[in-house]
C-alpha cells in the first residue's frame, strides 16, 4: 500500500472564464477575450496563468493566443503528441482529467491546472466532475449570440454556473464600468450532470 506521505495530491483544476452579461465567452471560436475584456480582467487572467502549472484548452483557444513558451495541454481530435517541448496535444476521447498529470509529469508536475476553454473543454471537465474552482469575470456587455460557457446552457453566467452545481464564495466589482469578478466552488454533495 502506498505511503500517504509520498502519494501526490490529485491536481486541482480552476476554470477561468470571462463572459458577457448575457453568458457568452466569445462571438466565434477565433474571437479572443483580449479583444473585448477589461484591463482588470486581463490582469486577473495573467495572475491565474502565472500561478498554474499547466493551462488546458482547446485548439481554437490555443491558436487565438499561441504562446510557444507556455506549458499547455491542447485538447484536439485532429492532432496528438508533443508539438513543442512544453505543449502536449491530446485527443480527449478515452481520457479523463485524472489522466493528465501522468502524461506531463516528465516535463513539469501538474498540481494546479487552469482550464481556459472553449465550450467543449469546459463540457469535458464538467462531465468528469473535475472543476474544483471557478474564476468568473462578467463584463457589462452583451453579444446576443456566440459561444456559451457550457453546451446548451443559455443565460446569465452566474445562473449557468449555479445550474451546473457551483456556488459563489466571493464577489467584487473590478471597475467603474461594472465588471464583476466571482470565485465559485462546487456546492457540497453536488453530483455533476
Amino acid at each position: 500500500m502506498p505511503d500517504a506521505m509520498t502519494t501526490p495530491a490529485p491536481p486541482q483544476f480552476t476554470l477561468a472564464i470571462v463572459a458577457t452579461r448575457d453568458g457568452f465567452i466569445a462571438r466565434a471560436p477565433d474571437h479572443p477575450p483580449q479583444d473585448w475584456a477589461s484591463a482588470e480582467e486581463q490582469a486577473l487572467f495573467f495572475r491565474d496563468v502565472e500561478a498554474a502549472d499547466w493551462a488546458i484548452m482547446g485548439r481554437n483557444t490555443h491558436l487565438a493566443a499561441d504562446r510557444p513558451e507556455r506549458r499547455r495541454i491542447v485538447l484536439s481530435r485532429s492532432r496528438a503528441g508533443w508539438q513543442r517541448p512544453t505543449q502536449l496535444w491530446l485527443d480527449p476521447g478515452g481520457t479523463t482529467p485524472d489522466d493528465l498529470p501522468a502524461l506531463v509529469e516528465a516535463v513539469h508536475p501538474l498540481r494546479r491546472g487552469l482550464i481556459l476553454g472553449g465550450t467543449t473543454v469546459h463540457d469535458w471537465f464538467l462531465a468528469h466532475g473535475a472543476i474544483h474552482r471557478v474564476h468568473l469575470t462578467i463584463e457589462p456587455i452583451d453579444f446576443v449570440q456566440g459561444l456559451p460557457i457550457f453546451s446548451g446552457a443559455e443565460g446569465a453566467p452566474r445562473a449557468v454556473l449555479e445550474g451546473a452545481g457551483f456556488q459563489t464564495v466571493s464577489e467584487e466589482r473590478l471597475n467603474a464600468a461594472g465588471t464583476r469578478y466571482l470565485v465559485m466552488e462546487p456546492r457540497p454533495c453536488h453530483s455533476p450532470p
